[in-house]
């Protein structure tokens, strides 16, 4: 294994300052997802903030977060550095921010971002040329690679990608169980339109009907904390039932 380059001149960290992202840079480097994937064969679907704004549910986020085939997803890491530019990330716990590295570097973590499972996640991290953060998670559990299996085309800042299901993305932030997710699950269930709600369950239901019991229960205290504070911040409900292990 050759060393790894120095740190860059920018970190990545301050490469990311809290503006907005460009809408062209994420469009690029949708693009070179979309032709690496399809020129290897590696199936995949958009998963995190940038699908629920895919799905028509505004966010601010600040990355890219893609679900992968399962035992594709260094294949598709190693070719976009090789045929697209590129770079491979290592995080740094210490600094609490990524730097370049020689080539991708498997991320092994056990926080419960996605679904239980009796082994280690697997993660390979990048920066594309436009200097966004990209999660390549590879699709370990069963709904996991449902999700890839039953994207859908939609376009998201002009580029037709595949799009995991909006039950299978909902259910994600709420197994993740943090502020931001909690706050994105809220404003879907504001915005979103009820058949696209009742469209999501229906899907999940197919996959795991505890799931999609529980995800209902928390679309509907997201719906009901919405009234309270509407109202002027009367009492909001809790959580509801304690998250399933699918």
């Amino acid at each position: 294994m050759t060393a790894p380059p120095p740190p860059d001149d920018l970190s990545f960290k301050e490469g990311n300052d809290g503006k907005p992202l460009p809408p062209e840079s994420v469009a690029r480097t949708l693009e070179d997802l979309v032709r690496i994937a399809e020129a290897i064969g590696v199936r995949w679907a958009l998963i995190g903030g940038q699908a629920l704004l895919a799905h028509g549910v505004p966010r601010e986020t600040r990355d890219v977060d893609v679900l992968v085939s399962r035992h594709a997803t260094l294949a598709l890491a190693t070719e976009l550095c090789r045929s697209a530019g590129w770079t491979p990330l290592q995080y740094r716990s210490w600094t609490r921010d990524y730097v370049p590295v020689a080539e991708p570097t498997l991320h092994h973590f056990d926080d419960l971002v996605l679904f239980s499972l009796p082994c280690e996640r697997v993660m390979y991290s990048l920066r594309s040329p436009p200097r966004l953060l990209v999660q390549l998670l590879s699709a370990q559990h069963r709904i996991e690679r449902a999700m890839v299996d039953d994207a859908v085309p939609g376009l998201h800042f002009g580029v037709r990608v595949p799009l995991a299901p909006l039950g299978g993305v909902l259910l994600v932030k709420a197994l993740a169980e943090r502020t931001k997710d909690i706050a994105a699950i809220e404003q879907t269930a504001e915005q979103a339109p009820s058949e696209a709600l009742d469209e999501a369950v229906a899907w999940l239901r197919k996959q795991d009907r505890v799931s999609a019991e529980w995800l209902t229960s928390v679309v509907d205290q997201a719906k009901a904390r919405g009234r309270a504070v509407a109202r002027g911040g009367g009492a909001v409900p809790g959580r509801g039932p304690a998250r399933p292990v699918p």
